[in-house]
């Protein structure tokens, strides 16, 4: 991989505002100074992950990641520095010349097993996609989805394809000189008993499956003829490129749609998702054909604080947003919300039976909430003239009533159930009031019985360090932030920091000043080699050190570090040796250490005196 020249590296940094980037895959809220979210990094439900726009740098106060703007994108995208420069440069809509990108742009992805297969998955699109739009072979699929509807463009953007009856695939691999050990673990392949490779997609319209950040993971296809031994829609196995349960399709192209418009819409197909995208409805997304896992649901709580169910409106559609309902609810934080489709049609077909105008206008002024949706659902197949139908209809509201949080909203929902049925609202309360205490009393006895599922986890305490080891780190920050604190240490005969880790980045810090003029924390970080060593230093960074310091502190960190630091590792020292003689029961020993331990802190004694 070909080395981007540092005077490129220093331009996009300095072009591009971290918190933008960061913003592009997690959803931050401003706090003071700084911005938090949920961390990408590891499953949280309140945010520890942080972003110090002045200073250019991210941190995880729970999982303790952090570093710059490249060395975000490097995590996230697990990619190696020269591309994550690229893609900053790409996300900050910063050009590139052409020798920077086409000399990184594929170089690290043949460097792992990973990289390799998707580059495997990525041909595998091309292919598949080619024989769709400009071969004989793919005309009949090809004329398919445009009787569904789409047109060219739309095609292309999804980049479909099709798998023809033929091996195509496997040739087009093997004179690619991919290992056969490889192509069995892209899951592309099936092997039969003689040990015989055969192309696992066949006679089926392919939808790439991408991950966020558009790279082909796996294939969904639908088979073109039917065929009652063959399952209509067959998914790609899980690999090491893809976890069903970690995959949203199309949340690649809706992410930014997502947080333009405030909320996700969750269809059921990914034909309807293609349909409300080529509509102008672009925020879809839909599952891997089952309920949203917790992983699913992290990925959008970091992207969105709502998501609206889009279902069939049919019988088997309500009831399905009807179960979605009851199994998301527990789950999560999302502010929940259903669109109805009239007429008892799936969206694709509202879409194409209306028209994508009266679509868009569906999205935007017909969603309900959740209790509009159990207002109307809950009313189906019953007949609210008939007395027990209506008791019956009265008991599942209230229950619905029960599990919403806010009583301002609580006690609307409850006026309108007594307007509907003409009864006392009094009465209604009364027994909603029975139903949150026996609600009440079951959350109890789940607390007492699974304590684990329901406690949060504290989050780690801080760092707890010795006086030495706190001197240090503030003199370390002053030094970085004031070239007159540089200068005093530089005429402090024989200074040395008494912790290695410390004393090799002053050590660095000084190469660094030969260079730069100016302390720049994001760019510094790009200057330490060592990953632990740029740990400590976003550590540093997000202390809360005062911004002014005085001579007077200087000072007293360097006698401290100077003077009482050796005091202060004999005096640890012989309380481990004092700790051992005394489990020995070695008495005459005891005694000797124990009076030398008095001179040392006679001695340390003196010396704070002189000192302070």
């Amino acid at each position: 991989m070909k080395r981007i020249p540092e005077e490129t590296v220093e331009q996009i940094r300095s072009s591009v505002n971290i918190v933008e980037i960061v913003s592009q895959y997690v959803q931050l809220h401003k706090s003071g100074k700084n911005y938090f979210g949920l961390c990408p990094f590891h499953e949280e439900k309140t945010p520890s992950f942080s972003v110090t726009e002045e200073k250019q740098i991210f941190h995880c106060f729970s999982c303790h990641r952090g570093g710059n703007v490249f060395k975000f994108i490097m995590e996230i995208e697990n990619i190696s520095f020269p591309e994550a420069v690229i893609k900053v440069a790409e996300l900050g809509g910063i050009d590139l010349p052409k020798s920077v990108t086409e000399s990184n742009a594929t170089a690290g992805s043949a460097d792992t097993q990973v990289g390799q297969l998707r580059q495997i998955h990525s041909l595998a699109a091309d292919l598949f996609h080619h024989i769709l739009v400009n071969t004989e072979i793919g005309e009949t699929a090809l004329k398919y989805l445009h009787q569904r509807g789409l047109t060219d463009e739309t095609i292309e953007t999804f980049h479909l394809g099709y798998a023809p009856v033929q091996q195509v695939l496997l040739p087009f691999l093997e004179d690619r000189h991919f290992p056969r050990e490889l192509l069995i673990r892209s899951g592309l392949f099936t092997e039969n008993d003689a040990g015989q490779l055969y192309q696992r997609f066949k006679e089926r319209v392919l939808f790439p499956i991408r991950d966020p950040q558009k790279r082909v993971i796996a294939f969904s296809g639908r088979l073109l003829k039917k065929n009652e031994k063959l399952p209509k829609y067959l998914n790609s196995p899980e690999t090491l490129l893809f976890n069903k349960r970690k995959v949203l399709f199309n949340f690649d192209l809706a992410k930014s749609e997502i947080r333009q418009h405030g909320f996700a819409i969750l269809f059921e197909g990914f034909m309807d998702v293609i349909s409300a995208y080529q509509a102008g409805v672009q925020q879809g997304i839909a599952s891997m054909g089952t309920s949203l896992t917790n992983e699913q649901i992290y990925l959008l709580e970091r992207t969105t604080d709502r998501l609206c169910l889009c279902y069939d409106g049919d019988d088997p559609g309500q009831k399905a947003t009807a179960r979605a309902l009851q199994l998301l609810q527990p789950l999560t934080k999302l502010e929940l919300g259903v669109i109805p489709i009239p007429g008892k049609r799936d969206p694709d077909e509202y879409i194409n039976q209306e028209s994508p105008t009266a679509f868009v206008k569906l999205v935007k002024d017909g969603q309900q909430n959740q209790m509009s949706f159990w207002f109307s659902f809950l009313a189906a197949n019953r007949n609210l003239t008939n007395e027990n139908d209506q008791l019956a209809y009265i008991s599942d509201i209230l229950e619905k009533i029960a599990t919403v949080a806010s009583p301002v909203a609580r006690d609307l929902y409850l006026g309108q159930l007594a307007k509907r049925f003409s009864l006392e609202k009094r009465s209604l309360a009364g027994q909603l009031h029975s139903l949150l205490q026996q609600r009440a009393r079951q959350d109890f006895q789940q607390q007492k019985q699974q304590p684990a599922l329901v406690v949060a986890k504290p989050a780690p305490a801080a760092k707890n360090y010795q006086r030495v080891e706190k001197a240090e780190r503030l003199l370390l920050y002053r030094l970085l932030h004031s070239y007159d604190v540089r200068l005093k240490l530089r005429e402090t005969p024989n200074f040395v920091f008494v912790h290695d880790q410390y004393q090799t980045i002053y050590l660095l810090a000084e190469g660094y000043f030969k260079r730069y003029d100016e302390y720049d924390p994001a760019r510094f970080l790009d200057f330490l080699a060592d990953d632990k060593l740029r740990q400590q230093m976003v550590e540093l960074e997000v202390e809360n050190h005062a911004t002014v310091s005085s001579n007077e502190e200087i000072d007293d960190c360097i006698r401290l570090i100077t003077q009482l630091s050796p005091l202060e590792e004999q005096l640890t020292a012989l309380k481990q040796e004092l700790e051992t003689a005394r489990r020995m029961n070695n008495q005459a020993l005891v005694e000797k250490l124990t009076i030398k331990f008095v001179e040392l802190l006679k001695q340390r004694q003196l010396k704070k005196s002189a000192s302070f």
